[in-house]
């Protein structure tokens, strides 16, 4: 008898630590039809990215139609992790605002040393910006991972891949208005 309990208690304990929770990456929006918005990672994790004015960047989301985006184009690396980020961007963010009734679209530049180009790749002169920038910062240039508030700037900083996924899910959870779950 004594062994059947034990066993039973054993079996108990195994099996609830081979129990892992289950990541959180898709995220329904009530009010957006059937529509689903995929995570590249869990978003109870990319809750986590520090941030120093969600509510600003909130604010931003609620009247977003352009966003201008920036980035040094001078490391291969840091431009193909930018161009995940983006993309994972552009698969959410017009989707989700066309659902609030009004489209919205990116402006990329980037530069490299002293020049900066738009997204046809013609040189230009800086840019003067008037809408939301969104500044990318990869592991070449920053050794950190967060979303900041800078004025009209959200600066994107991701240390390594992930840090940069992580800190553009939290970006685009905190333009649909969440900051919790």
């Amino acid at each position: 008898m004594r062994f059947a309990i034990l066993a039973a208690v054993i079996g108990i304990v195994l099996i609830s630590g081979c129990v892992e929770e289950q990541p959180v990456t898709e995220l329904y929006v009530p009010g957006h039809g059937n529509q689903i918005y995929t995570f590249s990672n869990d978003i109870r994790e990319s809750l986590l990215v520090e941030t120093n004015d969600p509510e600003g960047i909130k604010e931003i989301g609620k009247n977003l139609v352009k966003l201008n985006v920036v980035f040094n184009g001078s490391s291969e690396q840091d431009n193909a992790y930018f161009r995940v980020v983006l993309v994972n961007l552009a698969a959410k963010l017009p989707t989700y605002y066309s659902y609030e009734g009004r489209l919205m679209y990116f402006d990329p530049y980037y530069f490299v040393g002293e020049k900066w180009y738009n997204s046809s790749n013609e040189e230009i002169q800086m840019p003067v910006f008037s809408e939301p920038v969104l500044w990318l910062y990869g592991p070449s240039s920053t050794n950190e991972t967060s979303l900041t508030l800078e004025g009209n700037i959200i600066r994107l900083r991701g240390k390594d891949y992930r840090g940069l996924t992580l800190a553009g899910d939290k970006l685009t959870l905190l333009f649909f208005q969440i900051d919790k779950i």
